[in-house]
């Protein structure tokens, strides 16, 4: 296998967790459980990630960390990159 297939099949992993976990919380009253509503922000945070990969490789870079603070990702990788463009 491939650096690049290996890579895919953990993003499609990671995909496929997610849609998983989304799943069970359409089922649970998150309300005032913080264990549901972590898990709802760490899958909205991952679907995040997934849509700024997307972009980022057709207008930016995806030379940053699934960990990166999303925000220095958008500037750093995303905005400078358009910013340059013009």
């Amino acid at each position: 296998m491939t650096e690049a297939e290996a890579a895919a099949y953990l993003e499609g992993s990671q995909v496929a967790w997610t849609m998983t976990l989304r799943e069970c919380l359409k089922h649970l009253d998150i309300g005032g459980n913080l264990e549901a509503r972590y898990a709802a922000l760490a899958a909205e945070r991952r679907a995040t990630i997934a849509a700024l990969r997307g972009v980022c490789e057709e207008y930016g870079d995806n030379d940053w960390s699934d960990d990166l603070h999303l925000a220095d990702v958008v500037e750093k990788h995303l905005h400078r990159n358009l910013r340059a463009d013009q």
